[in-house]
């Protein structure tokens, strides 16, 4: 197998995308979408390697306003979101992937696997939901979209960062808390914004849905998870046909990065069951 690493620009129908390509070049892909205030790097790099020697071909996505990612200009919807994932295998060449979501990422899986089923090996959702956010969460999210927007809301990445950190993870790793921070700071706050409100306030629900969902999924939900608590992650499990549920002690929202060991072993374990 030959392994390579390169960042290529992808055109897609919410904008231009950075994709990082890496890993064996004839392995099953594996397309990697982050959560919102995160790169693709933040969320899911600790994993990349793993994925890389069980050999998988990664495609991770920076979405609009993260990473290298330019900002969104417009309001996007998660349907959207799930045309972009679709066009970045189109110009990878890649039929079939399993799509690796992390919050934002899930919403984005989910409506992947509902649109485009025959391109879904497999799903896992972690820290995830097919829910529309409550009026009163829809509520203050809009609030904070709106200081953002007009600079009445600068520099929130520590206050975000405590939001979707375990305390635990905030007491033994400070400096990861100050990396999520640092990353949210440096996005452009009018393009997050947008971002904001299109995916805390504006997506849809699409619970009903989960039974038709025929992809094998692993839902990976954290026990202290304040975002998105255990239930969403739950129902995703009880939604969709055969999906397996993993809850992890001491961890929030941010599962693949709070705990890269035991997420990483339950990818090896799940994505060993797959169809390649």
């Amino acid at each position: 197998m030959t392994s390579y690493a390169s960042h290529v620009e992808v055109p897609t129908s919410l904008g231009s995308l950075s994709v990082q390509d890496g890993g064996p070049a004839d392995g099953a892909v594996a397309l990697l979408w982050p959560s919102l205030f995160s790169d693709g790097a933040t969320s899911w790099g600790s994993q990349l390697a793993v994925l890389h020697d069980l050999g998988w071909r990664t495609l991770l996505v920076d979405p609009p306003g993260a990473g290298q990612s330019p900002p969104a200009s417009r309001p996007f919807t998660m349907e959207d979101c799930a045309r972009a994932a679709v066009d970045v295998l189109d110009i990878a060449a890649v039929d079939r992937a399993a799509l690796l979501g992390l919050s934002w990422g899930g919403f984005v899986a989910l409506r992947v696997a509902l649109a485009e089923p025959d391109r879904v090996m497999g799903l896992v959702l972690s820290n995830s939901s097919a829910r529309r956010a409550p009026a009163m969460l829809q509520l203050r999210d809009r609030l904070a979209a709106h200081l953002l927007r007009t600079g009445l809301l600068r520099s929130p990445g520590k206050l975000i960062a405590s939001g979707m950190l375990s305390m635990q993870s905030r007491r033994v790793c400070p400096e990861l808390v100050a990396d999520v921070a640092n990353t949210v700071n440096t996005m452009d706050a009018k393009g997050l914004a947008i971002a904001m409100r299109s995916v805390l306030v504006d997506r849809t629900d699409i619970v009903d849905a989960l039974p038709k969902i025929t992809a094998p999924a692993l839902v990976i939900a954290g026990a202290e998870d304040a975002a998105l608590p255990i239930d969403h992650s739950t129902q995703l499990a009880a939604g969709i046909h055969g999906a397996r549920l993993e809850t992890l002690a001491g961890v929030a929202h941010l599962a693949p990065l709070e705990a890269p060991e035991p997420v990483s072993a339950l990818l090896r374990d799940f994505l060993a069951t797959l169809d390649r």
